[in-house]
């Protein structure tokens, strides 16, 4: 009796680290890639899927989302938990850092109390914490009365339980920052510069204590200032001119022009870049519509969604299959690149690319099937399809392989 988890993808547009390579087909068994490459016939009695010329990417690995259809990891719900995970993934997302953003000790470590009793290990694959020692001068859309300053110590009562806390954005110029960021580092926690007006000495102090990351380019981080006729760099530039550190993009066209994500391209480079969706609750909700993420109160607006002033962004709405396609079409990032933007380099910022973010012999058989333009037709977590678009997918087959 033919396996149900073994499926022939054939007749792929498939997506690699340096190139794409048509008429190429994936054999997927056991939830793993068995094979990837040239056209083979395959195994007797294995599912058979034609794409057709489609293109086939890794699942894309998200380190950086909030939420979805109005729940957040900020909840302290299984259910909340449940609906932005399947979300996510079936606009592309299989890998998934469920991020938490500022709100009091207590709710926080309810929320992550109940993510940790979902985890398997990798559905999510860990969690993201973005706050709440961030700076005031630059929290954006965090709540100012739920910050904290790390030298309370506190922050070790949130990252207790090692393996699923994997990356935390704090402010590095805080008071006690050092010693947290040397503490994460130690415990393998990847450590995250946002919303901080960090100079280019603390970044480098920071470094050296093992600090690797940078939030979100361009959003809640100090830039060039004049001090009497110098010039200094601030927390953007310093990364931008670095050799040492990967950042993150939230390229949905609300964030970032066009023009901003193609510098940062130019400079960093995809495996220095990764692109996140930073989505919201709001992602998926239609416009007007108010949300809640832990304090923090937002409203969806016009492809982006807004604190309750209207002054500060409060997360994106879109999917990362979404900000792929705004990097490629609109910036004109180069689809192998952006693919790597969007999957292998964030899995090698997490310490993961050994099991998922390219399509590799002996990963994790997590795969999108974009159209032509870029839109989500299928996609597979560990072998098994949990999403099919049937108004774009007439010409991708489903057979039998001959016995």
């Amino acid at each position: 009796m033919r396996d149900e988890q073994c499926t022939a993808v054939v007749n792929a547009s498939v997506v690699h680290t340096d190139r794409v390579g048509s008429g190429e087909c994936l054999f997927l068994s056991d939830g793993m890639i068995e094979y990837v490459g040239e056209h083979r016939r395959p195994p007797a009695d294995w599912q058979v899927i034609d794409v057709g010329g489609r293109l086939v990417l890794p699942g894309l690995v998200d380190i950086h989302a909030h939420g979805a259809l109005g729940r957040s990891f900020n909840e302290a719900s299984a259910q909340a938990w449940r609906t932005v995970t399947a979300a996510h993934a079936a606009a592309g997302s299989t890998s998934l850092l469920a991020t938490l953003a500022t709100d009091s000790l207590a709710e926080m470590m309810a929320a992550l109390a109940v993510g940790r009793r979902r985890w398997t290990g990798d559905r999510p694959i860990g969690a993201h914490l973005e706050g709440p020692y961030l700076n005031p001068k630059f929290r954006g859309a965090h709540p100012r009365e739920a910050l904290r300053s790390p030298d309370d110590h506190l922050w070790r009562d949130l990252v207790a339980e090692p393996g699923f806390i994997r990356m935390v954005t704090l402010a590095p110029e805080l008071p006690g920052a050092d010693d947290m960021i040397w503490a994460l580092a130690q415990g393998g926690v990847a450590v995250s510069a946002g919303h901080s007006g960090a100079s280019a000495e603390v970044l480098a102090a920071a470094h050296a204590d093992g600090l690797r990351h940078i939030a979100h380019l361009w959003s809640g981080q100090s830039t060039l200032c004049k001090e009497g006729p110098w010039r200094t760099p601030g927390l953007l530039e310093s990364v931008l001119a670095s050799t040492e550190f990967t950042a993150e993009l939230v390229a949905d066209g609300r964030h970032l022009p066009p023009e901003l994500v193609h510098i940062a391209y130019r400079c960093l480079g995809p495996d220095r870049l990764c692109l996140v969706s930073d989505a919201s609750a709001g992602t998926g909700l239609p416009r007007g519509t108010t949300f809640s993420m832990g304090a923090t109160q937002g409203v969806v607006a016009d492809g982006v969604a807004l604190d309750r002033s209207g002054a500060s962004f409060c997360g994106s709405t879109s999917f990362l299959s979404d900000i792929l396609r705004f990097t490629v079409l609109r910036a004109g990032v180069p689809l192998v690149d952006a693919t790597r933007m969007a999957a292998t380099t964030p899995a090698l910022v997490l310490g993961i690319a050994d099991r998922v973010g390219s399509l590799r012999p002996g990963l994790a058989a997590d795969l999108v099937v974009l159209d032509d333009n870029l839109r989500v037709l299928r996609v597979a977590r560990g072998g098994r399809w949990l999403h099919e678009e049937p108004d774009g997918s007439g010409d991708i087959e489903v057979e039998e392989a001959d016995g």
